[in-house]
């Protein structure tokens, strides 16, 4: 299985307002709880596929919407690790 990603914000105004976009521009994102490992924003992130997390992050900043963190969420048997993204560098060339 691929690794997805999440993205997470400091309100849920902000994660609303950040799905609307993502779906406008076609990403498959879907709004999840806020996994317990990950202690930062507010109660909702957004999930999207490993392929599309370049593309979102640009939407993102193209529409002037703040992320608090963008975490790699992986499978680990029946539960998922989830592990901060502080590089984000390869994120943005599509890789």
């Amino acid at each position: 299985m691929t690794a997805e990603y999440i993205i997470t914000f400091d309100n849920t105004s902000s994660a609303i307002k950040a799905e609307q976009y993502l779906l406008a521009a076609r990403l498959r994102v879907g709004v999840m709880p806020l996994p317990s490992q990950v202690r930062a924003g507010c109660g909702i992130c957004l999930r999207l596929p490993e392929e599309q997390i370049g593309a979102a992050l640009e939407v993102l900043c193209g529409n002037s919407i703040a992320d608090n963190g963008v975490y790699v969420r992986t499978a680990a048997g029946n539960t998922y690790v989830y592990g901060a993204v502080d590089d984000r560098s390869d994120l943005w060339n599509g890789n």
